[in-house]
């Protein structure tokens, strides 16, 4: 067996963590877009526009290797070998 690697084991928490943190970005966004809805619709777009930037093979980059992993990590669980 080895040795647990902290940066394999922190991997899967910390995607999570991004993603509540985009969950609950929704709240002060909502309270902007309440008061200052141009200004709420001018971030939407910015972040839209940051999204787009981002080539497809890297989106699919990271699909693959995040749904390997999950698979692997079944695998190895189902076999026995991880706990």
């Amino acid at each position: 067996m080895t040795p647990r690697d902290p940066w394999a084991a922190r991997a899967r928490p910390t995607f999570l963590y991004v993603m509540y943190l985009l969950l609950l970005w929704s709240i002060p966004m909502s309270i902007v877009a309440a008061f200052r809805p141009d200004v709420a619709a001018a971030m939407a777009r910015g972040m839209g526009a940051y999204l787009s930037a981002i080539p497809e093979p890297l989106y699919a980059l990271f699909g693959t290797g995040y749904l390997g992993y999950t698979a692997a990590r079944a695998w190895g669980k189902v076999r026995g070998v991880e706990k």
